[in-house]
């Protein structure tokens, strides 16, 4: 690490060294950014000093000469993070966040805190966290919102950064557009993987409580359909905590479409079957080969 009062001049700060700030901090190192980072969490400064990444001594240290920031912590520590960044870092700087819900109840930061924060959402993630968890390719081809109120500037620098962390692809959309979109991509899919995976370690266990085997032991189908069932709910629970009213309306939904399932398969009425099993065809055909998709 950096001791404080030998910190060199840095374009970029990143704060915060998980998944998503270390991925950024890996991809911008080898593009040669002059960077400067910092994370409450000692084991992931530690892993990032030993990846070559420069690591400051404090956030003040990280940010105070830098051009733009990007806040890369839990949306709970948003705020506060915040309020640290924008009291040291130039008046002019560029601060960004990359939380997964941008609405301002959702960061709950003071309004002068909140105006001066723009969010920007990589579709990129990990059941994963922390630095072990991080790789310079994370955002390759990825899709990034960024809050439409962002100014002509701010609109720049947020392109720029996440171009050269590898995205592909800005969607500008308001921050209540933002989170309804996450409802439907991100919560409701975490969601549904964890009942899922709830299901199958239910059905895994015999009536006489020992282990079934061939249950415990699925095919890639049940495997692929469960990996977000490995996230940690320490992370989940701020997001769904803060989340929109659009998650619960995700979550009616998909349990109105199971219930059909259900029925169909026990009345043997195959045409509710099948008016289910053509839309999600239709739906699933029609993204494949797109590119950023939200983990």
């Amino acid at each position: 690490m950096i001791a404080s009062g030998t910190v060199p001049s840095a374009e970029v700060a990143i704060i915060g060294l998980g998944v998503i700030g270390g991925s950024a901090a890996l991809r911008l190192r080898h593009r040669g950014t002059a960077l400067l980072t910092f994370s409450t969490s000692s084991a992931d400064n530690a892993m990032a000093a030993a990846a070559g990444i420069p690591v400051a001594a404090t956030v003040d240290d990280a940010v105070r000469q830098a051009g733009l920031v990007l806040i890369a912590v839990p949306l709970d520590a948003v705020a506060t993070v915040a309020q640290s960044v924008a009291g040291a870092a130039p008046p002019r700087a560029t601060i960004l966040h990359a939380a997964s819900l941008q609405r301002r109840e959702a960061i709950d930061a003071m309004p002068e805190i909140a105006d001066r924060i723009i969010g920007t959402h990589p579709l990129a993630g990990s059941h994963r966290t922390g630095f072990a968890a991080a790789a310079p390719d994370l955002f390759h081809l990825a899709t990034v919102y960024v809050e439409r109120r962002a100014n002509a500037r701010q609109r720049e620098d947020a392109q720029l950064f996440w171009s050269l962390a590898g995205a592909a692809h800005i969607e500008y959309a308001s921050a209540e557009q933002h989170d309804r979109a996450m409802a439907w991509t991100s919560h409701l899919p975490q969601v549904a993987s964890t009942a899922l995976a709830a299901t199958l370690a239910r059905a895994a266990v015999s009536v006489e409580g020992s282990r079934d085997r061939l249950v415990s032991r699925p095919g890639p189908g049940a495997r692929d359909a469960t990996r977000l069932a490995m996230s940690a709910l320490d992370i989940w629970r701020p997001i769904l905590q803060r989340a929109p009213q659009a998650t619960l309306d995700a979550l009616r939904t998909l349990e109105e479409e199971v219930q059909a399932l259900r029925a169909g398969l026990q009345d043997g009425d195959w045409n509710a079957v099948q008016n289910v099993w053509e839309r999600a065809q239709r739906w699933r055909s029609s993204i494949e080969g797109d590119e950023g998709e939200p983990a």
